[in-house]
């Protein structure tokens, strides 16, 4: 068989196919005789998962009129900065199905959250969720 033949390309493509699938196999082989395929891998130290954080902020972002039921913001409508109000840790995003309404999760501690309403330090701790409302008040039309 020559390059030239009409047969040897598909014969050099199963070969290599072939030559993959035993490269895989053999690999298969060796990782499955080491473990059981119905035990779960073992968890080392380092890599120990953390439990799902269970607290946070959520509420109302938005602008209003005196005397006026306030409109809530669409897309990003709040920032979570550190306590020192320095770096941003967080964003909240407020979706067109429900204007205004925010929910973020943060892990517990000190946060300065920005808004339309200005700024509000709050205090989050292990398992609890802080409501912030964050409404910026408008003029009254003449």
């Amino acid at each position: 068989m020559r390059a030239g033949d009409q047969s040897y390309w598909p014969a050099i493509a199963d070969w290599l196919m072939a030559a993959a699938l035993a490269v895989g196999c053999t690999a298969c082989r060796a990782h499955s005789a080491a473990q059981n395929p119905l035990e779960p891998p073992p968890t080392l130290p380092s890599q120990a998962v953390e439990p799902p954080v269970q607290s946070g902020i959520y509420g109302f972002s938005g602008a209003g009129a005196p005397f006026a039921e306030p409109e809530g913001v669409i897309g990003e409508c709040v920032w979570i900065f550190d306590e020192r109000n320095h770096r941003q840790i967080a964003k909240g995003e407020c979706d067109e199905r429900s204007p205004g309404k925010f929910r973020v999760v943060l892990k517990p501690g000190r946060y300065v959250v920005h808004g339309p309403g200005g700024n509000n330090s709050v205090e989050v701790k292990p398992g609890a969720w802080v409501k912030v409302e964050s409404v910026a008040s408008l003029p009254l039309a003449p």
